[in-house]
């Protein structure tokens, strides 16, 4: 009783109140509060640059926050997943693209859902997150491009696609969707083998 008491009349601060993100934290379940501040923690602990330290999380001002309630989410998610803690890392990355934000964090987000997901082996899961992310990519490419040194990078979701097309006996669409990458100019090391071993299946 006393310990709700005191939770009650606890200051808010911190980059929870920063980030406006105190009524989203408090409408969630323990467990789910308790994953969040485990993992920020962590986050704190392994990563020097990391520019706050435990106590930042809910308690003492916070004038500039560097992130966004997006972007501060990912980046705990991003501490579940390299944890091995899969369900947890899924559930932020989601409760993250539910925020505003612009098309390019999307795509960071959505390529390390595809990430879990091949952990995971589940297919699934790999093919919505892919989907999401291609129908995505018109938006975020100009900007991926930019941060790239005016280059499209790989793409993991894109050679993921092509994976789940042949995996499903789409052979036509697979090759199809090879020659889309290289015609967009992202870049695709595989390219010549993919599009040989797809073509000696037609």
């Amino acid at each position: 009783m006393i310990g709700k008491v005191f939770q009650i009349f606890r200051e808010k601060g911190g980059l929870l109140k920063a980030l406006n993100l105190w009524e989203w934290y408090e409408s969630l379940d323990v467990k789910k509060q308790k994953a969040i501040k485990k993992y920020y923690s962590v986050k704190v602990i392994k990563n020097l640059n990391f520019p706050y330290k435990a106590k930042h999380f809910d308690s003492g001002e916070v004038e500039n926050p560097l992130y966004t309630p997006r972007t501060f989410l990912a980046t705990i998610a991003q501490t579940a997943l390299l944890e091995g803690d899969y369900e947890t890392a899924e559930w932020l990355y989601n409760e993250a693209l539910n925020f505003e934000g612009t098309p390019y964090e999307a795509h960071l987000i959505l390529n390390d859902l595809v990430l879990l997901s091949q952990r995971l082996k589940d297919f699934e899961k790999m093919k919505r997150y892919c989907e999401r992310d291609i129908e995505l990519y018109p938006q975020y490419k100009e900007e991926l491009k930019s941060r790239n040194m005016n280059t499209l990078p790989q793409i993991n979701s894109f050679e993921v696609w092509v994976y789940l097309l042949e995996r499903e006996g789409k052979i036509k669409e697979a090759l199809d969707f090879v020659e889309y990458i290289r015609k967009e100019g992202i870049t695709y090391p595989y390219y010549e083998e993919v599009k040989k071993r797809l073509t000696e299946k037609l």
